[in-house]
C-alpha cells in the first residue's frame, strides 16, 4: 500500500523523488486532459517515463483523483501511521473493554484491562491483541478524559484546566491569609521532659509583601479562639512579645488589616470572629469553593516553615518513608515555649530575609510600608481577577500607624468576644498586652 505525502510534509520530500515526480506531471497532465486518449499512447508516455503501462496508470488514477504534483510522489510503504493492524473486531472488543471497564472509578490497572480482553476475545473466537496494541490505544486517549472517568471530574480540572482568577493587593495589610497546620514535632512537657504530641500554629501572611505577620502556637486543635490569638499577634507591634521572650531581632509589621481570607473550616466561620473584625473595619473573605490556588501563599509559607521544622529533634518529618526508623518520641526535647521562639527566630532571622522568588527581593523589602509614611488610600480594594472585593474603612485607618491603643483595643474585643461565644484554646494572656 503506498500513500501519498500531505502538503505539510513538502519539506520533507528527498530531492529525487521531488524531481521525479514533476517531470511526470507534464506526461500525466496531458493524458488527463486527454479525453479520447487510446492504450498506445499511454504506453508510448510509459516510454517516455521509462516505467510501466499498468505504473501510468496508477500515477493517472492519483492525478485526477488530487490533481496536484504531491499525487505523482512516492508515498511511505507500510501501513499508514495510526492506522490498525488488527481486525475490526478486535478493535471494537478493545473499544468497548476501555471504555465500560477501564475507564471507571474502580480504576482497574492495564493487567486488569488485558485479562479482560482476552476474556472477551475468546468469548468471540477472535485472536486477543497483545499488551503492546492495548497501551498504544490507551496512549492515544486524552489524559483529561482518562483522569476525570477513573478520579472524577474535579481531579481533571485541577490537573488539566487553566487556573482563573488571582489575588492582587495593592498594599501591605491589604490582604491577610491565615491558616491552620500541624507542626512535624513533638514537644515535651517542660517540667519532666517527658513528650506530649505535636502542637498546633496557625499563622497569619500579608499577601503584598509575602511577611508572616503573626502566628500563634498551642497544643489544642484549631478553634475559633487561636484565629483570634494569631490575628491579635498579627495587628499589636512585636517589640514587647520579642523582648519578653529574648529575641533580639527586627519584626515591625503591625497594623489593622484591611481584609481577612480564610478557608471554608468551621472555626473560620463564627460569628463572634466576624462581629470582633467588623467593629474596627476588618473585612473577612472566604476562598471559593474547590479553588485551593487562592491559598496558595499560605500554603506554600506552611510548607516552608514545616522543612525548617524538619531539622529539629524530634520532628515527625513529612510522611512515613521519609521518617525511616527514626523514634519521634525517643528523640523529642524542646518544650512548646522553646518551639514558640525558635519559629520567631526562624520568621525574623532567616524567612524575612532570604530572597523571595515571586517578588525578587526579601519580604523584610517588599512590605517597606511599615518603615516609611506612605498613607494608605481611604477606599482598599483587593482584586481576585474574576470578582473584586472592596472594603471602606474608618478615617483613622488612612495612617501608616494607626495608635497603639487602637490595636490593642482590636485585640481585646477580638479576642473576648471569641472568648464569651464559645471559642476555646490556649490564650496567651501574653499577646495582648500593648507595646
Amino acid at each position: 500500500m503506498i500513500h501519498a505525502p500531505t502538503a505539510p510534509e513538502l519539506l520533507s520530500v528527498k530531492a529525487p523523488h521531488w524531481d521525479r515526480a514533476l517531470r511526470s506531471l507534464a506526461v500525466v497532465r496531458r493524458l488527463a486532459e486527454s479525453s479520447a486518449r487510446t492504450r498506445v499512447e499511454v504506453a508510448a508516455a510509459a516510454a517516455e517515463l521509462g516505467c510501466g503501462v499498468v505504473h501510468l496508470y496508477s500515477l493517472l488514477g492519483r492525478y485526477q483523483a488530487d490533481p496536484r504534483l504531491t499525487s505523482l510522489l512516492p508515498g511511505r510503504r507500510g501501513p499508514r501511521p495510526g492506522g490498525s493492524m488488527l481486525s475490526v473486531g478486535v478493535d471494537t472488543v478493545i473499544e468497548d473493554a476501555i471504555q465500560t471497564f477501564y475507564l471507571t472509578r474502580q480504576r482497574p490497572r492495564v493487567s486488569d484491562l488485558l485479562k479482560e480482553i482476552r476474556r472477551r476475545c475468546y468469548a468471540l473466537q477472535l485472536k486477543p491483541p497483545g499488551r503492546k496494541a492495548v497501551k498504544a490505544r490507551l496512549r492515544a486517549k486524552p489524559q483529561s478524559e482518562i483522569i476525570a472517568r477513573r478520579l472524577g471530574r474535579q481531579a481533571a480540572r485541577d490537573r488539566f484546566a487553566p487556573i482563573v482568577g488571582s489575588l492582587e493587593p495593592k498594599w501591605p495589610l491589604a490582604l491577610v491569609q491565615i491558616d491552620h497546620t500541624v507542626v512535624d514535632v513533638i514537644v515535651v512537657d517542660t517540667v519532666t521532659r517527658a513528650p506530649i504530641r505535636r502542637p498546633w500554629l496557625t499563622l497569619a501572611i500579608d499577601v503584598y509583601s509575602r511577611c508572616v505577620v503573626g502566628f500563634h502556637l498551642t497544643l489544642e486543635p484549631p478553634c475559633a479562639t487561636s484565629v483570634a490569638l494569631c490575628i491579635a499577634h498579627a495587628v499589636l507591634s512585636k517589640s514587647a512579645w520579642l523582648s519578653e521572650r529574648k529575641i533580639d531581632a527586627e519584626w515591625p509589621m503591625e497594623g489593622l488589616i484591611e481584609h481577612i481570607h480564610l478557608d471554608n473550616a468551621k472555626e473560620f466561620h463564627g460569628e463572634a470572629l466576624r462581629r470582633g473584625c467588623e467593629q474596627y473595619g476588618t473585612a473577612i473573605e472566604y476562598r471559593p469553593v474547590r479553588t485551593p490556588h487562592y491559598g496558595g501563599h499560605i500554603e506554600r509559607l506552611i510548607g516552608t516553615m514545616m522543612g525548617k521544622v524538619h531539622l529539629l529533634v524530634g520532628t515527625t518529618f513529612a510522611d512515613v518513608s521519609d521518617k525511616g526508623d527514626y523514634d519521634s518520641e525517643k528523640n523529642a526535647a524542646v518544650t512548646l515555649d522553646e518551639l514558640e521562639c525558635w519559629l520567631a527566630h526562624a520568621i525574623t532571622g532567616v524567612y524575612h530575609r532570604e530572597i523571595h522568588a515571586a517578588l525578587s527581593t526579601t519580604p523584610l523589602a517588599a512590605g517597606h510600608f511599615w518603615q516609611c509614611d506612605h498613607p494608605r488610600p481611604r477606599q482598599a480594594r483587593c482584586s481576585i481577577r474574576s470578582a473584586s472585593v472592596s472594603h471602606r474603612f474608618p478615617a483613622d485607618r488612612a495612617a501608616p500607624h494607626p495608635a497603639r491603643g487602637h490595636l490593642f483595643a482590636f485585640s481585646v474585643v477580638l479576642v473576648g468576644c471569641v472568648a464569651r461565644l464559645g471559642g476555646y484554646g490556649r490564650e496567651d494572656d501574653r499577646s495582648l498586652r500593648p507595646a
